[in-house]
């Protein structure tokens, strides 16, 4: 993809042009907090009252209603039933049940680092393999010190929230963003569009989750307090499933895949930094040093060289 979005622009719109740029920096950055904004609320909602089944029967749910309108349109009908199935896998049930298990026993700067760090590793290798996509020396460079940051992470026992036990979230985390990982790479391969993957995703996993749901799930929805159902209900259906896809690929078409990519460095970051007042999970020296190392490591991943 092209990574000067509105170059041929003037000739056509001299006056609305200047501001693709500002609207794709707009959109990048929406997506940096609605990302990390993402961490925090399902830490929030996982030490509440809802159970880990009720947050994601509502992300369904409300994100179905949300992409109904777009079903027919834009359904990824040249795709077989079981592609289709794999990329509903790469960010659906498979996926919320181990990224929402882990912030059981994890808090948010954790989550933050260990999910959003390792997704360049993990797409790297996946897309060496299938795609023969091999990385340069610079981006190798960059995972090594992603890991860098993530052993560090992996050692840190003085933040807020973390408990003996909070291997098993990291273990969690980094099997959840294996399937992010399989989800990105096969919509590169199978050339699927984001507005595809919106509207296929929470339609094939609230068709398959929901009987499980309600019948043999665990749930607590009818007992939680309203404002909870609210908050998980509209944010996480509206925010990653919907609004950070649109913005996501906005910021793509204007600012281009590198730059758009290194924002997304932030995450782990503002996810730490929004955890503070809102959690009060303080992270550690370790934490805050793994922060740094991935937080650098991921922008060299991403394309951001040292030296231009």
């Amino acid at each position: 993809m092209s990574e000067s979005g509105g170059a041929a622009a003037p000739a056509v719109h001299p006056v609305s042009s200047p501001v693709r740029p500002l609207y794709g920096w707009l959109a990048a950055f929406a997506v940096v907090l609605i990302w990390s904004g993402w961490v925090v609320v399902s830490r929030f909602g996982v030490v509440q009252t809802l159970t880990i089944y009720d947050m994601m029967a509502l992300r369904f749910a409300v994100a179905a209603i949300a992409v109904a309108p777009f079903v027919w349109r834009y359904w990824p009908r040249r795709l077989r039933w079981w592609q289709i199935v794999l990329v509903a896998c790469g960010q659906g049930t498979p996926y919320l049940l181990l990224a929402f298990g882990g912030f059981q026993y994890a808090p948010a700067s954790h989550a933050g680092i260990m999910m959003n760090g390792t997704l360049p590793i993990f797409a790297a290798v996946l897309g060496w393999i299938w795609l023969k996509d091999k990385p340069d020396s610079w981006r190798v460079a960059g995972m090594a010190v992603i890991l860098a940051g993530c052993v560090l992470i992996g050692w840190d026992r003085g933040t807020g929230g973390v408990e003996s036990d909070v291997w098993i979230g990291h273990l969690m985390f980094l099997a959840a963003t294996l399937f992010v990982a399989f989800f990105l790479i096969a919509t590169k391969a199978w050339h699927l569009t984001p507005v595809q993957t919106m509207v296929c995703i929470p339609i094939l996993n609230l068709m398959w989750f929901a009987p499980f749901y309600l019948t043999v799930l665990p749930r607590a929805v009818m007992t939680a307090p309203w404002s909870e159902i609210l908050l998980q209900g509209l944010y996480q259906g509206l925010g990653p499933s919907v609004i950070a896809i649109l913005c996501f690929t906005t910021a793509v078409r204007s600012i281009g895949t590198s730059s758009t990519a290194a924002m997304m460095a932030m995450v782990p970051g503002m996810a730490a930094l929004l955890a503070i007042p809102l959690l009060g999970e303080w992270p550690s020296a370790f934490a805050w040093t793994g922060l740094v190392l991935a937080t650098g490591g991921i922008l060299l991943a991403a394309g951001w060289r040292p030296m231009k």
